[in-house]
Protein backbone atom coordinates (compact mmCIF):
# COMPACT_ATOMS: atom_id res chain seq x y z
CA UNK A 1 0.00 0.00 0.00
CA UNK A 2 0.74 3.62 -0.56
CA UNK A 3 1.69 5.92 2.37
CA UNK A 4 -0.52 7.69 4.21
CA UNK A 5 0.79 11.05 3.21
CA UNK A 6 0.08 9.93 -0.70
CA UNK A 7 -2.67 11.58 -2.38
CA UNK A 8 -2.72 9.59 -4.66
CA UNK A 9 -3.91 6.37 -1.73
CA UNK A 10 -7.15 4.51 -2.54
CA UNK A 11 -9.19 2.70 -0.52
CA UNK A 12 -8.31 -0.67 -3.02
CA UNK A 13 -5.92 -3.09 -1.02
CA UNK A 14 -5.16 -4.94 -3.64
CA UNK A 15 -1.52 -3.97 -4.74
CA UNK A 16 -1.36 -2.63 -8.32
CA UNK A 17 1.22 -5.09 -9.41
CA UNK A 18 2.08 -8.77 -7.61
CA UNK A 19 5.50 -10.54 -7.66
CA UNK A 20 5.85 -13.62 -6.50
CA UNK A 21 8.61 -15.83 -6.65
CA UNK A 22 10.04 -14.26 -9.84
CA UNK A 23 12.80 -15.78 -11.92
CA UNK A 24 14.75 -14.98 -14.95
CA UNK A 25 17.87 -17.02 -16.38
CA UNK A 26 19.23 -17.33 -19.92
CA UNK A 27 22.09 -19.02 -21.97
CA UNK A 28 24.75 -17.24 -23.00
CA UNK A 29 28.09 -18.61 -23.95
CA UNK A 30 27.30 -22.30 -22.83
CA UNK A 31 26.04 -21.01 -19.84
CA UNK A 32 23.01 -20.83 -18.19
CA UNK A 33 22.61 -17.69 -16.33
CA UNK A 34 20.83 -16.35 -13.48
CA UNK A 35 19.39 -12.28 -13.94
CA UNK A 36 16.77 -12.41 -11.23
CA UNK A 37 15.85 -15.48 -8.23
CA UNK A 38 12.72 -16.05 -5.96
CA UNK A 39 11.61 -11.96 -6.60
CA UNK A 40 8.74 -10.51 -4.35
CA UNK A 41 7.45 -7.42 -4.87
CA UNK A 42 4.07 -5.16 -4.38
CA UNK A 43 3.31 -1.70 -6.24
CA UNK A 44 0.52 -0.24 -4.76
CA UNK A 45 -2.01 1.80 -6.70
CA UNK A 46 -0.59 5.40 -7.44
CA UNK A 47 2.66 4.31 -5.73
CA UNK A 48 5.76 5.46 -6.98
CA UNK A 49 8.55 2.66 -6.21
CA UNK A 50 12.10 3.25 -7.00
CA UNK A 51 15.01 0.12 -7.55
CA UNK A 52 18.46 0.62 -6.60
CA UNK A 53 21.03 -1.92 -6.42
CA UNK A 54 24.89 -2.87 -7.89
CA UNK A 55 25.52 -3.12 -11.66
CA UNK A 56 24.48 -6.54 -12.51
CA UNK A 57 21.71 -7.44 -10.40
CA UNK A 58 19.00 -7.77 -12.60
CA UNK A 59 17.30 -4.37 -12.26
CA UNK A 60 16.65 -4.05 -16.10
CA UNK A 61 15.81 -7.58 -16.34
CA UNK A 62 12.89 -7.42 -14.10
CA UNK A 63 11.45 -4.07 -15.53
CA UNK A 64 11.78 -6.08 -19.09
CA UNK A 65 10.18 -8.95 -17.57
CA UNK A 66 7.09 -7.37 -16.59
CA UNK A 67 6.74 -5.67 -19.86
CA UNK A 68 6.72 -9.09 -21.31
CA UNK A 69 10.28 -8.10 -23.42
CA UNK A 70 12.29 -10.89 -21.73
CA UNK A 71 10.35 -14.40 -20.50
CA UNK A 72 9.85 -15.20 -17.18
CA UNK A 73 11.75 -18.85 -16.17
CA UNK A 74 9.71 -18.94 -12.35
CA UNK A 75 7.02 -17.19 -10.54
CA UNK A 76 3.63 -15.21 -11.15
CA UNK A 77 2.44 -11.63 -12.24
CA UNK A 78 -0.28 -10.29 -11.66
CA UNK A 79 -2.17 -6.69 -12.33
CA UNK A 80 -4.90 -5.51 -10.26
CA UNK A 81 -4.93 -8.91 -9.04
CA UNK A 82 -5.07 -10.87 -12.76
CA UNK A 83 -2.72 -13.33 -14.10
CA UNK A 84 -0.27 -11.07 -16.64
CA UNK A 85 -0.22 -14.06 -19.83
CA UNK A 86 2.76 -14.06 -21.34
CA UNK A 87 3.52 -11.37 -23.97
CA UNK A 88 3.41 -7.47 -24.15
CA UNK A 89 0.54 -6.65 -21.61
CA UNK A 90 -1.33 -3.69 -23.12
CA UNK A 91 -1.67 -1.71 -19.59
CA UNK A 92 2.32 -1.69 -19.27
CA UNK A 93 3.92 1.14 -20.96
CA UNK A 94 7.63 1.53 -20.88
CA UNK A 95 9.98 4.44 -20.64
CA UNK A 96 14.07 3.29 -22.06
CA UNK A 97 17.25 4.86 -21.27
CA UNK A 98 17.07 5.69 -24.82
CA UNK A 99 14.17 7.82 -26.08
CA UNK A 100 13.50 5.75 -29.03
CA UNK A 101 11.95 7.99 -30.99
CA UNK A 102 10.62 8.17 -34.74
CA UNK A 103 13.30 10.52 -36.28
CA UNK A 104 10.93 10.62 -39.36
CA UNK A 105 8.03 11.80 -37.48
CA UNK A 106 8.07 15.54 -35.75
CA UNK A 107 7.61 16.19 -31.95
CA UNK A 108 3.43 16.34 -32.49
CA UNK A 109 3.67 12.93 -34.38
CA UNK A 110 5.65 11.21 -32.44
CA UNK A 111 3.56 11.66 -29.14
CA UNK A 112 0.35 11.52 -31.34
CA UNK A 113 1.45 7.76 -32.73
CA UNK A 114 0.26 5.34 -29.62
CA UNK A 115 -3.06 7.52 -30.46
CA UNK A 116 -2.97 7.04 -33.75
CA UNK A 117 -2.21 3.00 -33.22
CA UNK A 118 -5.43 3.23 -31.03
CA UNK A 119 -7.60 4.78 -33.53
CA UNK A 120 -8.40 7.83 -31.84
CA UNK A 121 -10.52 10.21 -33.83
CA UNK A 122 -8.55 13.00 -35.19
CA UNK A 123 -9.86 15.52 -33.54
CA UNK A 124 -9.54 14.25 -30.02
CA UNK A 125 -5.83 13.36 -31.20
CA UNK A 126 -4.89 16.72 -32.14
CA UNK A 127 -6.55 18.02 -28.60
CA UNK A 128 -4.98 15.62 -27.09
CA UNK A 129 -1.27 15.75 -28.57
CA UNK A 130 -1.45 19.90 -28.02
CA UNK A 131 -2.64 19.31 -24.57
CA UNK A 132 0.41 17.07 -23.79
CA UNK A 133 2.90 19.39 -25.35
CA UNK A 134 2.20 21.87 -23.62
CA UNK A 135 2.17 19.61 -20.06
CA UNK A 136 5.65 18.57 -20.60
CA UNK A 137 6.63 22.35 -21.17
CA UNK A 138 7.08 22.00 -25.65
CA UNK A 139 5.32 24.52 -26.50
CA UNK A 140 6.22 25.90 -30.15
CA UNK A 141 8.14 22.75 -30.43
CA UNK A 142 5.51 20.78 -32.30
CA UNK A 143 6.79 20.58 -35.61
CA UNK A 144 10.29 20.27 -34.25
CA UNK A 145 12.07 17.03 -35.36
CA UNK A 146 14.25 15.18 -32.90
CA UNK A 147 17.40 15.77 -34.11
CA UNK A 148 16.52 19.55 -33.41
CA UNK A 149 16.04 19.26 -30.01
CA UNK A 150 18.39 18.79 -27.10
CA UNK A 151 18.36 15.59 -24.93
CA UNK A 152 16.34 16.75 -22.31
CA UNK A 153 13.65 17.97 -24.89
CA UNK A 154 13.77 14.42 -26.72
CA UNK A 155 13.40 12.88 -23.28
CA UNK A 156 9.84 15.24 -22.48
CA UNK A 157 8.72 13.86 -26.32
CA UNK A 158 9.25 10.69 -25.01
CA UNK A 159 7.13 11.06 -21.55
CA UNK A 160 4.80 12.99 -23.68
CA UNK A 161 4.54 9.86 -25.59
CA UNK A 162 3.75 7.66 -22.79
CA UNK A 163 1.16 9.63 -21.79
CA UNK A 164 -0.66 10.04 -24.68
CA UNK A 165 -1.12 5.87 -24.11
CA UNK A 166 -2.14 6.33 -20.79
CA UNK A 167 -0.85 2.72 -18.91
CA UNK A 168 -2.10 1.83 -15.89
CA UNK A 169 1.43 0.88 -14.64
CA UNK A 170 4.65 3.43 -15.86
CA UNK A 171 7.93 1.04 -16.20
CA UNK A 172 11.16 3.17 -16.43
CA UNK A 173 14.46 2.15 -17.06
CA UNK A 174 17.00 5.07 -15.87
CA UNK A 175 15.36 7.31 -18.43
CA UNK A 176 17.10 10.23 -17.13
CA UNK A 177 20.83 8.42 -17.08
CA UNK A 178 22.38 9.90 -20.23
CA UNK A 179 21.68 13.26 -19.35
CA UNK A 180 23.90 16.15 -17.73
CA UNK A 181 23.85 16.96 -14.12
CA UNK A 182 21.82 19.63 -14.10
CA UNK A 183 19.49 18.87 -17.07
CA UNK A 184 18.60 15.69 -14.98
CA UNK A 185 17.48 17.79 -11.97
CA UNK A 186 15.45 19.79 -13.89
CA UNK A 187 13.82 17.12 -16.32
CA UNK A 188 13.50 14.83 -12.77
CA UNK A 189 11.48 17.72 -11.02
CA UNK A 190 9.12 18.42 -14.08
CA UNK A 191 8.77 14.43 -13.90
CA UNK A 192 7.66 14.47 -10.43
CA UNK A 193 5.78 17.49 -10.89
CA UNK A 194 3.95 15.32 -14.24
CA UNK A 195 3.25 12.33 -11.89
CA UNK A 196 2.02 13.77 -8.93
CA UNK A 197 -1.08 14.93 -11.65
CA UNK A 198 -1.51 12.32 -13.21
CA UNK A 199 -0.86 9.91 -10.02
CA UNK A 200 -0.32 6.39 -12.25
CA UNK A 201 1.54 3.29 -10.40
CA UNK A 202 5.20 3.83 -11.23
CA UNK A 203 8.30 1.31 -10.49
CA UNK A 204 11.42 3.58 -11.42
CA UNK A 205 14.69 1.65 -12.09
CA UNK A 206 17.75 4.33 -11.64
CA UNK A 207 21.63 3.97 -10.42
CA UNK A 208 21.21 7.59 -8.47
CA UNK A 209 20.41 7.31 -4.92
CA UNK A 210 19.16 10.58 -4.35
CA UNK A 211 16.70 10.81 -7.82
CA UNK A 212 15.30 7.56 -5.91
CA UNK A 213 14.76 8.78 -2.85
CA UNK A 214 13.38 12.25 -4.63
CA UNK A 215 10.75 11.00 -6.61
CA UNK A 216 9.56 7.98 -4.74
CA UNK A 217 7.16 7.00 -2.33
CA UNK A 218 9.45 3.80 -1.78
CA UNK A 219 12.74 2.91 -2.63
CA UNK A 220 13.41 -0.84 -3.18
CA UNK A 221 17.37 -2.33 -2.88
CA UNK A 222 18.34 -5.53 -4.75
CA UNK A 223 21.39 -8.22 -3.71
CA UNK A 224 23.82 -8.64 -6.59
CA UNK A 225 22.70 -10.86 -9.54
CA UNK A 226 20.85 -13.17 -9.02
CA UNK A 227 18.73 -10.26 -8.11
CA UNK A 228 16.64 -10.56 -5.13
CA UNK A 229 15.04 -7.63 -2.93
CA UNK A 230 17.61 -6.73 -0.27
CA UNK A 231 15.28 -4.39 1.69
CA UNK A 232 12.51 -1.81 1.49
CA UNK A 233 12.90 1.67 2.66
CA UNK A 234 9.83 4.00 3.26
CA UNK A 235 9.97 7.68 2.16
CA UNK A 236 8.29 9.75 4.24
CA UNK A 237 8.79 12.98 3.11
CA UNK A 238 5.25 15.12 2.28
CA UNK A 239 4.27 16.02 -1.09
CA UNK A 240 4.03 17.73 -3.14
CA UNK A 241 7.87 17.34 -3.00
CA UNK A 242 10.21 20.57 -4.51
CA UNK A 243 12.80 17.71 -6.30
CA UNK A 244 16.04 20.08 -5.67
CA UNK A 245 15.37 21.74 -1.83
CA UNK A 246 14.38 18.23 -0.38
CA UNK A 247 17.72 16.61 -1.05
CA UNK A 248 19.03 19.42 1.38
CA UNK A 249 16.91 18.03 4.48
CA UNK A 250 17.94 16.02 7.43
CA UNK A 251 15.48 13.38 6.83
CA UNK A 252 16.39 13.14 3.08
CA UNK A 253 19.90 12.83 4.60
CA UNK A 254 19.12 10.09 7.08
CA UNK A 255 17.05 7.82 4.43
CA UNK A 256 20.45 8.64 2.11
CA UNK A 257 22.72 7.08 4.39
CA UNK A 258 20.55 3.89 4.99
CA UNK A 259 20.01 2.98 1.46
CA UNK A 260 23.65 3.66 1.06
CA UNK A 261 24.76 1.10 3.99
CA UNK A 262 22.40 -1.09 2.60
CA UNK A 263 24.02 -1.06 -0.92
CA UNK A 264 27.28 -1.94 0.50
CA UNK A 265 26.05 -4.67 2.16
CA UNK A 266 23.57 -5.91 -1.23
CA UNK A 267 26.97 -5.84 -3.38
CA UNK A 268 30.11 -8.31 -3.23
CA UNK A 269 32.99 -6.59 -1.64
CA UNK A 270 35.58 -7.70 -4.33
CA UNK A 271 32.30 -6.64 -7.15
CA UNK A 272 32.61 -10.32 -8.60
CA UNK A 273 29.31 -11.76 -9.87
CA UNK A 274 28.13 -14.48 -8.09
CA UNK A 275 26.07 -16.52 -11.08
CA UNK A 276 23.96 -13.44 -11.84
CA UNK A 277 23.61 -11.88 -15.41
CA UNK A 278 26.82 -9.78 -17.05
CA UNK A 279 24.71 -7.13 -17.70
CA UNK A 280 21.68 -5.02 -15.90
Amino acid sequence: MTQTNDPHATTDTTPKLQIRGLGCSYRSRGRRLQAVADLDLDLGRGEFVAVVGPSGCGKSTLLKVIAGLAPRTAGELRLDGRTLPDGVPPEVGMVFQNDALLPWRSVEENIAFPLSVAGTPREQREARVAELVTLVGLDGFGHYYPRQLSGGMRKRVALARTLAYDPDLYLMDEPFGPLDAQTRIRIGAEFLSIWEQVGKSVLFVTHDVEEAIALADRVVVMTHGPGRIHSEHRITLPRPRNFEEVRFTEEFRDIHQRIWHDLTRAAPLDGAAHGGSPTR
